[in-house]
Formats: C-alpha cells, sequence, structure tokens
C-alpha cells in the first residue's frame, strides 16, 4: 500500500527549561521581518505574484492499483491548486469569478522515499518537482529506547513519515503548503497567506485575520503567524487535553532551523509510552493516538510545545474537512459524555475542572455544505478511485460499533465525492484539448452511482475505476497549464 500521507529536549527537562529554550529558538525570530520584505515585494506595481509552494510526499508504494490512484489524485490535486491560483482561466479562456480569484502562484513538489523512485517519472509529468529523499532519522538514530523499539509500527509508515518534514526545506518559497494526495482545493488559500505574509496593523493582514474561521475564534492571534494546521479531532476524546495534528494539510513558514528542531527532538526520542497524561513526546499527553510516535504528534508537540504561539488552529469542518464525527457518542462506559464536543472543554468550572456538560456547541462537520468547504481530505468518505460509497461499518471490535456506524453521512460523502470527479474531468477535458486530441479522456460508461462517480466507476471496490489515460512521454504539462 502506498500512504502519503531543536531543539534539544532532554529527557530531565521540566516545563520552565522548555519555555526557556523555547524563547531562545532561532525559528522563532526575524520572520515577521521576512514576512515584510515578501509582502513589500508582491505589492510592487509590476511585481510578479508570490509563488507558494505545495508539496506532497511520497512514502510507501507497493499495490500497483494504489499507485495508478495516488497518481491520478496527484493530478487533480495538482488541478485544483491551478483553478484556485492567479494562473486559472475557463474553458473560454475567461479568469475565474471572483470568488475563486487568487492573487497567488505557485509550483507543485513532490518529496518521493527512495523506495518509491522508480514513480518519481510519473508526477515530473503532472508538473511536480522532485525531491526523492530517505528517513530523516532512522530507527536506531533514536536514543529513547521505548519510541525506537516501537516506531515502525506506528501509522501509516512508521519513521518514514518524517519525510514530510522536508518540506520545511523549501526556502525558495515564503510559505508551503503540505498535503496529503487524497486532497482537493475547493476555494483559494489566499486569506491564509495574507495572514502570514502580512502584519495585523496591515489593512491586507487585517482583513484576512476577520475573515479566516478558526476552531477557537476566542483566541488570540500570535503576532506573526508561522503555521496553520487542524486537529484530528474525530478521533480525539473529550477528556484529554492533547489532540492529534491532522496530518494531511499544514501550512507553514519554510526554515531549515524548524527542520534542524524536528530532528533533534525526534533522535533524542523522549518519549513514553501509554495515552492520555503522562504519554508522548516529554511526556506532555502527546501519546496513544493515531501517528502520535510520527508526524502527526510530532507536528503537534513542535507548535504546542517548542514553538507556541505561532500557529493556528483552522476550523476542521472548514479547512482539511474529512467530513467525520466529531461528537462523542459513546460507548456506554463513558455514557457521561454523550453528545458531547470530541474538542476538550476550554471553559472551566468555579472549581476550576473542565466544564464538560456545557462543550456540546460544535458544528456536525459531518453536515456541514460543500458551499463552504475550502479543502476537502477524502479518508472517511473514501477515496474517490476506491469507488464506495462510505456505508455504515461493523468493525471486528464491537467497542468501535458506536462511532463508526455515525461517522459520516453518506449523502455529503457523496456530495464531496463528486467534487473530486468533477476536478478529474476538468483535467481530461484539459489535456485532450491541449493535446490536440492525441489523448482521449478514458471511457465514462460506468453507472455505479454514475451521479456521483460520473462514469469513473464501473462497479464497487478499486478494481472497477476507469484510471486516467496517460499522456504521452514526451508530452509537456504546460500546455495545459502555461508554467
Amino acid at each position: 500500500m502506498m500512504a502519503f500521507y531543536t531543539f534539544f529536549v532532554g529527557s530531565m527537562l521540566n516545563k520552565h527549561q522548555l519555555s526557556q529554550l523555547v524563547l531562545q529558538s532561532p525559528a522563532n525570530m526575524n520572520t515577521a521581518v521576512d514576512a515584510a520584505k515578501v509582502a513589500e515585494k508582491e505589492e510592487e506595481a509590476d511585481g510578479p505574484p508570490v509563488v507558494i509552494a505545495h508539496a506532497i510526499s511520497l512514502i510507501k508504494c507497493g499495490k500497483k492499483s494504489s499507485v495508478t490512484g495516488f497518481i491520478d489524485a496527484a493530478a487533480v490535486l495538482r488541478h485544483s491548486i491551478h483553478k484556485n491560483s492567479i494562473h486559472y482561466k475557463d474553458n473560454n479562456n475567461i479568469k475565474q469569478s471572483k470568488k475563486q480569484s487568487s492573487r497567488y502562484s505557485y509550483q507543485m513538489y513532490a518529496i518521493v522515499h527512495t523506495s518509491c523512485e522508480e514513480h518519481a517519472k510519473s508526477l515530473e509529468r503532472l508538473g511536480y518537482q522532485i525531491l526523492v529523499k530517505d528517513h530523516p532519522v532512522k530507527k536506531e538514530d533514536i536514543k529513547g529506547e521505548w519510541l525506537r523499539n516501537h516506531i515502525e509500527g506506528e501509522n501509516c509508515c512508521g519513521s518514514a513519515e518524517f519525510i514530510k518534514l522536508y518540506a520545511y526545506h523549501l526556502t525558495d518559497h515564503p510559505i508551503v503548503v503540505h498535503w496529503d494526495m487524497d486532497v482537493a482545493i475547493l476555494q483559494p488559500l489566499d486569506d491564509l497567506y495574507d495572514a502570514m505574509l502580512y502584519p495585523a496593523t496591515h489593512p491586507r493582514g487585517k482583513a484576512a485575520r476577520g475573515k479566516i474561521e478558526r476552531q477557537h475564534p476566542e483566541d488570540e492571534w500570535p503576532e506573526t503567524v508561522n503555521a496553520f494546521l487542524t486537529r484530528d479531532i474525530t478521533s480525539a476524546k473529550p477528556w484529554e487535553k492533547i489532540t492529534a495534528v491532522q496530518g494531511g494539510f499544514l501550512v507553514a513558514r519554510p526554515d531549515k532551523r524548524v527542520f534542524d528542531e524536528y530532528i533533534e527532538f525526534i533522535k533524542e526520542g523522549n518519549y513514553e509510552k501509554g495515552r492520555g497524561d503522562g504519554s508522548g513526546w516529554s511526556g506532555l499527553g502527546y501519546g496513544g493516538f493515531q501517528g502520535a510516535m510520527a508526524y502527526q504528534g510530532a507536528v503537534a508537540f513542535y507548535y504546542d510545545q517548542l514553538a507556541p504561539n505561532t500557529a493556528v488552529e483552522l476550523n476542521v469542518c472548514r479547512w482539511n474537512q474529512v467530513a467525520a464525527d466529531v461528537i462523542w457518542r459513546g460507548p456506554e462506559r463513558k455514557d457521561e459524555h454523550h453528545l458531547q464536543c470530541r474538542d476538550y472543554p476550554r471553559t472551566k468550572l468555579e472549581n476550576g475542572e473542565p466544564d464538560y456538560a456545557s462543550n456540546t456547541k460544535c458544528e456536525d462537520c459531518r453536515m456541514t455544505p460543500v458551499e463552504v468547504v475550502k479543502t476537502v481530505h477524502y479518508t472517511a468518505c473514501k477515496k474517490p478511485w476506491e469507488c464506495q460509497i462510505p456505508t455504515p461499518r461493523v468493525p471486528r471490535d464491537k467497542r468501535q460499533a458506536y462511532r463508526l456506524q455515525n461517522l459520516v453521512s453518506i449523502d455529503n460523502c457523496s456530495r464531496l465525492v463528486k467534487e473530486w470527479f468533477k476536478l478529474r474531468k476538468e483535467f481530461e477535458d484539459a489535456l485532450e484539448t491541449a493535446s490536440n486530441g492525441q489523448v482521449k479522456p478514458s471511457t465514462r460508461d460506468g453507472v455505479y452511482y454514475k451521479d456521483y462517480f460520473l462514469g469513473y466507476c464501473r462497479g464497487e471496490r478499486g478494481g472497477n475505476y476507469v484510471a486516467i489515460e496517460p499522456p504521452p512521454d514526451d508530452f509537456d504539462i504546460k500546455k495545459i497549464y502555461g508554467m
């Protein structure tokens, strides 16, 4: 299966020592100055648009069917990014509508693990610049015994997933967005870019901060925004303070020093087994959830503990929308939390205890209208090329039945899947036009839920998926995108 998806932290550091190290971190210095320079350059009357780096990572690539699906996904992702950039024009050569308009350009990158190098050419033909990388941290490099002995069993990819951190090396760009490949962009990300490149005192920076929908709008904005992220709330528990970062989406300021800080604490391996208080990185609760030992836990720990007040948590129903349940519905042994938000309560009772009872005012992401969604991440709603309607599942572990039976809205998932196939159809049509008819669109005669899969699925399961017809080896993707 293919997934794509420093700071020294010694084992004896207490919270005071940790805070002192954070204040001294070079990665927390001069970012506002650098951002201002980029913004000023873009403000010049005839200045070129700011170019945002968009990166994916190809980490494991075993099954041929999976590779086919993910190569198609890379094509659709790139098309959706282009459609929401300054360069997009529709089939009649008309600039996009005001709602879709963007001031930003882009460059695609693929961070390819050495074990997947044979697939790099396919991504290069889609316009991705290729960066072939090995694990930045090998298992044998990790000092902490427990982490060293267990990290390779972590979802999805063990220590190999840390190649995603090479996105911080793309310092030719002021901002990098790292995506999993099972993603589609439905609206421009300009507000995020503006908030990172312009201070709050600038009209553009102020306007952006006012429009961005955050998970916790009551929080103060950081003086300088170095990252935007979402949390994996659908896997969280209401009584746990720490939630993983959702690993399919990270908007960050490239900085090799930040990369070095990650590598330093990962190699130190100060990680305690278990889940909840006392677990995970530095024993601060970053343990036990999916991806805790790898990317999802490391990124959460970094921005919470090593670079606090530099990252903004976005509304999980709008950004990186997985369309899964964020409300606790069981099991019975935790019935006192029934229908509470999975996100940890932000208010406390007079005695200082968390106010669980009033923690019920979260949006149900399963029902969020497609029209307000910025980016979609096809996880709970199934990957489009798997040709599956996400019907309720009965898992082997009956303790999970309460969760999986209510995990998604089939209707809303189907609408989101349709958005992916609409983008795919646009790409194929553009490919046919740019090749002067040399490349014909794939057949669209599938009858399986044709209203949603648009004829690209002949039946249920991935073996019935109709893949994109690849262009000839000598086809130049610039004929479609002009870049």
